[in-house]
């Protein structure tokens, strides 16, 4: 059997925060760690039924959701709002009484580990629960951020309690439509913690931009074809992704996190076969759900060679006799690696060489279906005349999806450093395959 899943909703008065004990901080946890409920968070002006298309979907997967209402027929996701002025470090005090409200309900303890699925702002209001233990968060500095009481008012056991955190659309990185809330208004209530989300805004740069040491974190983002008119880079990996029509969809992305791209618009994170497939394979699960959306990676796969730019020469006195050994993980799922050939390129480094989509192919490989995603690594050396290596770089070139200039991804670049010093930079592309829903 495999673990369920909980969806964090939030809102939760201040008696049932008062109810429920502030306990001490404990390891944290690691990745698919067991079979746990899901909590389900929405995001900015939204509300529990915003997951009402998910949640069967889930039941069905057999993961167990959380259920914040159970007086009402079915489960319900948990629905929280902000007052007047209060900001996403306040909402995620709301959302910790919810949530121990709705566990105690359940029939679980108060200390119950949990997954949490997120869409958008429930991503940030998730990170603080994770990131900010024991912070006193009762009152806001427009310089400084949060502040308080004297007195804790989130929990120091949610690094601990939370196995997977899945993040759907969420603006780690900011987006630039929050400036509307931010700066003009006209959202009411929700004006201040819209604000939170504008690029470089107080809380995001208090919040930081990597994922908390111990804990597992995967991003999903929206890249939709018609979104192409706006692209960022906030991965770092030289490659610009669009816009979901809310958010960019590298904004989810911290450091260490796990990303990856649909082509769902915002508002279809939560609807959409395709972000669901990855949603289930983040929580240590394979996606048995059937219908349009299941993307697979089909096909016989070559590797393009694209971009390759060498720091050192590593063979003083004779012509650099560089290769590019190709090794592919075919479901991208860390099982191993199969080589597929190895490609010759003969020209004295230092060098910057930019092929483009006229680059060297590697050998050939069927892909299995049966993965949205696979990886590649590419161990760089040169070797001279009578075989002896001198190891030059390994690079390794995760999540690749659809890079045959198709849906926006045209390649994906990575650096690694030179073992003689300095930095290399590659590129490679996936071709010849498709990822056509089944």
């Amino acid at each position: 059997m495999r673990r369920p899943v909980l969806l964090l909703s939030a809102l939760a008065t201040l008696a049932t925060l008062a109810a429920s004990a502030l306990t001490p901080l404990v390891p944290t946890a690691t990745a698919h760690e067991g079979r746990y409920p899901v909590v389900l968070v929405h995001g900015w002006t939204g509300q529990g039924s915003s997951w009402n298309s998910m949640i069967p979907k889930l039941q069905a997967q057999g993961l167990t959701v959380l259920d914040f209402d159970p007086n009402t027929s079915g489960v319900q996701a948990m629905s929280y709002s902000p007052s007047a002025g209060q900001h996403i470090s306040l909402l995620a005090k709301q959302v910790q009484s919810r949530i121990q409200t709705a566990l105690s309900n359940n029939g679980y303890a108060s200390t119950q580990k949990v997954d949490i699925v997120a869409h958008s702002m429930g991503g940030l209001v998730s990170r603080f629960l994770i990131e900010k233990p024991g912070a006193d968060v009762d009152y806001w500095s427009a310089t400084s951020g949060w502040y308080g009481d004297g007195v804790a008012d989130i929990r120091t056991d949610w690094a601990s309690r939370v196995d997977d955190l899945v993040m759907l659309g969420t603006p780690n990185h900011g987006t630039w439509e929050a400036w509307v809330p931010g700066t003009i208004g006209v959202f009411g209530a929700w004006n201040a913690s819209g604000g939170d989300m504008t690029p470089n805004s107080v809380f995001l740069q208090k919040m930081g931009y990597a994922e908390k040491s111990g804990e597992y974190y995967s991003a999903i983002g929206g890249d939709p074809a018609y979104g192409q008119f706006l692209k960022y880079d906030y991965t770092g990996d030289g490659v610009k992704h669009g816009f979901d029509g809310v958010v960019p969809a590298e904004s989810p992305y911290v450091t260490g996190a796990d990303m990856s791209y649909v082509s769902s618009n915002h508002g279809e994170l939560l609807t959409q076969d395709a972000p669901l497939d990855l949603v289930i394979g983040a929580l240590g699960y394979t996606s048995t759900q059937t219908g349009g959306g299941t993307r697979r990676l089909t096909g016989t796969a070559t590797i393009r060679l694209e971009y390759a730019s060498i720091a050192n020469d590593h063979d003083d006195g004779s012509t650099d006799e560089n290769r590019f050994e190709i090794w592919i993980d075919k479901d991208g799922n860390n099982d191993g690696y199969t080589l597929l050939s190895t490609i010759a390129y003969d020209r004295d480094a230092p060098f910057t060489q930019n092929w483009g989509n006229s680059g060297p192919l590697s050998a050939s490989i069927s892909l299995p279906g049966t993965s949205a995603k696979a990886d590649v690594k590419m161990v760089v050396y040169e070797e001279d005349a009578f075989g002896a290596r001198e190891p030059v770089s390994t690079v390794y070139f995760t999540d690749l999806t659809l890079s045959d200039d198709k849906d926006g991804q045209d390649f994906y670049q990575r650096s690694a450093p030179d073992d003689e010093g300095g930095t290399n930079t590659f590129r490679v592309s996936l071709n010849g395959v498709t990822s056509n829903p089944v």
